[in-house]
């Protein structure tokens, strides 16, 4: 048994892009690239990929006084998944599509065209061969807003994150001024989405931290903080939410 892998797929026989690490982020800053990626159902294999699945390392070590073996098992994630376990999980993830094994089969070969996904190896059942595949990056950085996710679906989204936001904080708004904030937000994000191609083209091409996504947002804000447009927006998303009540 290989103490390196987890124990449901010990004994894999590892691609040669499995055998390499994966790259910490990939950043997507073509248009055309960023449709054929965000098509739902590869967002999903996709997601689900990078939620991975639990797993244990089993690792066997032997007393050289007693000759007494041990054994030790360690929790662990496994972001290398088989055709039928990302069918399952789909079905798990509530936020998430869920996904056909015609889905995942079409779709993962797109993937792996795009460059996104690769085989990461093959385990061998008797005569019976299961391939499992794993996400190029950790993380994936779509840079820009495409059909897929326009300002509806921005509006959507901020609406969802205020009511969350909401419920956790003790902060109270009425509906005139909660579709106010959910506006402005978006506009703020569209107005990132303009410079978040630019911010990602000055990423390194062979990234390996996946830390660098928290660099990109934090250059992103950095920049962001130069624009009046911007600063406006949320100067009046402050005074909305927070009035006068946190001054001094």
């Amino acid at each position: 048994m290989n103490a390196d892998l987890p124990v449901a797929i010990s004994g894999i026989e590892l691609t040669v892009q499995g055998k390499k690490p994966q790259r910490g982020a990939i950043f997507i800053t073509d248009i055309e690239l960023a449709s054929e990626f965000e098509q739902e159902p590869r967002l999903s294999i996709s997601q689900i990929l990078g939620r991975g699945i639990p797993d244990i390392v089993v690792e066997v070590s032997v007393d050289e006084t007693t000759g007494i073996k041990s054994t030790k098992e360690t929790p662990t994630t496994r972001y290398a998944l088989s055709i039928s376990e990302i069918v399952e999980l789909s079905k798990r993830h509530n936020d998430l599509k869920v996904v056909t094994r015609n889905q995942v089969n079409h779709h993962i070969r797109k993937l792996e065209e795009l460059g996104f996904v690769h085989k990461y190896g093959t385990l061998w059942i008797g005569k019976r061969a299961i391939d499992y595949y794993r996400r190029s990056s950790k993380y994936v950085v779509v840079t820009m807003a495409t059909p897929n996710f326009d300002e509806g679906f921005l509006l959507d989204r901020e609406g969802k994150r205020m009511d969350s936001t909401l419920e956790v904080f003790n902060i109270t708004l009425d509906s005139k001024d909660r579709k106010e904030v959910v506006k402005l937000l978006t506009k703020s994000e569209l107005l990132k989405d303009s410079w978040r191609g630019m911010i990602a083209g000055l990423v390194r091409d062979d990234v390996t931290d996946p830390e660098v996504v928290s660099m990109y947002h934090w250059l992103l804000d950095a920049y962001a903080m130069g624009n009046e447009e911007y600063i406006e927006i949320w100067r009046k998303i402050r005074q909305i939410l927070f009035g006068t009540e946190l001054e001094g």
